[in-house]
């Protein structure tokens, strides 16, 4: 595998989900063979489904099926608990399945629960053949009962059809998988936080690394600077190399020599070649950066004399002119909330680029997200093509700082579902607010005047201007395509945090009651 590749899976999610099935330890019950049969052949069912859908599957299961047990496939024992544990902690799963497919003694898949600190799930078939409804309702009240941490007590359970579809929880492993994502990853923040004086920006970092994310890491902007200045000076032709795929894939440069000209536009290219280059030292080192945020204002926008704006344009983006990369999604002025918010879409969909920026505009029918200078070139096209996104994007002059040029488009209307995003805090208490609409058409573009050249995004609004705006917890939001509501309902229960609907009305109405 070619480094680039190795750098590019690193930065992905990790699908991982433990599988373990449980069985009757008692020598006297009749059809153990019957029993044991159905269970295995339930629990191989599932973990073939569960990798039909995506996921990668522990399964320690069979290596400790040794002569003495027979034809026993049920774990049985506390005595297993040690050996089975180990595979999951190495592979270091997002969730762990516990399958109670016939009746099982409750004690044992709760020592195993007790062992990983991770989501737990309780899975039985409804099978009426079999007691696997005795078996996890059991085991779920024993769970109750003990409540050793949070997910042993917040457990989830599970009631699969004969047919053996596993829909109803893939919302909650994608979940899992989300938060288990952040908590093996890191934040890279350039210049800190927050910018112009944004108090919602800023954040209880320790907290944060003992809530939901590993690390956090600032770097002063001077070592982009730095580093950029390096480039300029001895690496000429990656610039040169970067500028002409830009314009061979289409983007229109715009030169007023003034706010862009070459020399101006070359410093902004080695800002995003540097930012890659940090980047990719960290994961040659093993540790994995999963968002950067970059501080504009008013070091680099007014103290340096360059805008940054090829940053959130191409490091949240699959390709640049080196071929494939890692997508690492990248926010503006130090505005954590939000970079951990586009961190959790992308682990939900990782096939796609976070978008973030500004709320802009509302109107009766829609909200604008508009960044300060760029957001991911996917949304220019709704295409990871370079062709397709490029072609339909323009740097031109940014309306402030002293010099630089916006990545800017009009993102095309879209009858797929989008997701957007926000994870905020109310007196210290965070809260999950999301809500569901199509990207449509903006249709009042004479009403655009500050920052026309910034990309522009429209949103389906379903609920008034009035209700909206009066339960935003920020000026920044997050999208993705697709529906994500059920995952992100999955993750404040995970998180143990409240949800607020940002397209619904009686949502929105109960959390401002309650706040």
């Amino acid at each position: 595998m070619k480094k680039s590749d190795s750098q590019k899976e690193f930065a992905k999610p990790n699908y991982r989900i433990g599988v373990v099935s449980f069985t009757d330890p008692r020598d006297d019950v009749k059809l153990v063979n019957e029993r044991e049969e159905y269970i295995k052949q339930t629990h191989l069912d599932l973990v073939s489904a569960l990798k039909r859908n995506g996921f990668e599957i522990i399964d320690p299961q069979n290596d400790l099926q040794d002569n003495k047990r027979g034809k026993i496939f049920g774990i049985n024992s506390l005595s297993q608990i040690d050996k089975l544990k180990m595979p999951f902690i190495e592979e270091k799963i997002s969730a762990l399945l516990l399958c109670c497919f016939a009746w099982n003694e409750p004690n044992v898949p709760l020592e195993l629960a007790k062992e990983l600190d991770v989501p737990v799930g309780l899975v039985t078939r409804n099978n009426p053949l079999w007691p696997g409804i005795t078996a996890i309702s059991s085991t779920g009240a024993s769970f109750w009962e003990a409540s050793y941490n949070y997910y042993i007590k917040h457990h989830a359970r599970f009631l699969l059809p004969i047919n053996g579809s596993v829909e109803t929880m893939i919302p909650w492993l994608k979940a899992s998988c989300a938060l288990n994502y952040l908590r093996n990853g890191k934040l890279l923040l350039w210049g800190g936080t927050p910018a112009l004086n944004m108090e919602h920006l800023n954040d209880d970092i320790p907290y944060l690394k003992r809530f939901i994310i590993n690390d956090i890491e600032t770097q002063d902007q001077y070592l982009l600077i730095k580093t950029g200045t390096e480039i300029l000076q001895n690496e000429s032709t990656r610039i040169s190399s970067f500028k002409d795929w830009l314009t061979k894939n289409g983007c229109s440069i715009t030169f007023d020599n003034k706010m862009i000209s070459e020399e101006i536009l070359n410093k902004q290219i080695a800002l995003y070649l540097a930012a890659k280059d940090i980047i990719s030292a960290y994961h040659e080192k093993g540790e994995r950066i999963i968002g950067t945020s970059i501080k504009c204002q008013p070091e680099l926008s007014v103290e340096y004399g360059i805008t940054p704006c090829l940053l959130p344009a191409f490091l949240p983006f699959p390709e640049d002119h080196t071929g494939e990369k890692p997508i690492i999604p990248t926010v503006c002025e130090g505005d954590i909330k939000g970079l951990l918010t586009s961190a959790i879409l992308y682990s939900l969909n990782c096939a796609v680029p976070p978008l973030f920026g500004d709320i802009k505009v509302i109107t009766d029918n829609y909200f604008i997200i508009a960044n300060c200078g760029a957001a991911s070139a996917y949304y220019a096209g709704l295409s990871n093509s370079p062709k397709k996104t490029l072609s339909k994007s323009t740097i031109q002059p940014q309306c402030q700082g002293i010099a630089g040029g916006a990545f800017g488009y009009h993102t095309p209307a879209s009858q797929n579902e989008a997701t957007y995003a926000r994870l905020c805090r109310i007196d210290g208490r965070y809260i999950l607010q999301f809500g569901l609409g199509k990207i449509v058409s903006i249709k009042e573009k004479e009403r655009i005047a500050w920052g026309t050249t910034w990309p522009h995004t429209a949103v389906q609004l379903k609920v008034s201007p009035e209700s909206f705006l009066k339960a935003l917890g920020t000026n920044h939001l997050s999208l993705t395509m697709g529906d994500y509501q059920k995952e992100l309902s999955n993750v404040g229960k995970l998180l143990d945090v409240p949800i607020v609907r940002l397209d619904d009305e009686d949502s929105i109405r109960n959390f401002l009651n309650v706040y």
